[in-house]
């Protein structure tokens, strides 16, 4: 829901905590969560139960994954408020978070900012479904974190880059 809705804050309130009692499976909710229990999401990714999968795709459809993005890019178009409510309501309904990733916190933001619009609209839905996983690759051995230190390097070979270095972790 955009900012510019005339919706209130407690009629959304109603409405979203009614959408999550609807929608969360009993095996995402009413009990504490750790972190294995965290979907992270990838093509190579293993739901813990059908319930994940369905919590995950039913949160997607709705831009629930990312509420704050704009819808266009997979996201549910929330104002700050609005995506308050959201988290406070699934806090009082127990509900796990259906997805948690490099992607949504940190990639995300940066290609929401600086990415040019064929990578957002292709890259950002694929993020919010939980189809693709993002890393970051800055340690290195003898370098640690120090980016100053890093030996990696791209070569550009015309139609794709060739990445030559090592990484730890």
């Amino acid at each position: 829901m955009p900012d510019g809705d005339k919706q209130s804050l407690s009629d959304f309130r109603a409405e979203i905590a009614a959408w999550i009692d609807e929608n969360a499976p009993a095996d995402v909710r009413g009990r504490d969560f750790s972190e294995d229990d965290i979907c992270w999401g990838g093509k190579r990714w293993t739901f813990k139960s059908e319930g994940q999968k369905a919590w995950l795709e039913a949160c997607a459809a709705r831009g629930l994954t990312a509420p704050m993005w704009p819808e266009p890019y997979g996201g549910a178009g929330l104002s700050r408020a609005q995506d308050k409510v959201f988290k406070e309501e699934m806090d009082r309904l127990r509900v796990k978070k259906p997805l948690d990733s490099f992607g949504l916190w940190m990639l995300g933001p940066a290609l929401l900012a600086f990415g040019t619009e064929e990578q957002k609209k292709h890259l950002l839905p694929q993020i919010t479904r939980g189809e693709i996983r993002w890393c970051q690759g800055y340690s290195e051995p003898g370098a640690g974190s120090d980016l100053a230190s890093v030996q990696t390097f791209a070569e550009d070979k015309g139609d794709h880059w060739v990445v030559n270095g090592q990484k730890i972790w």
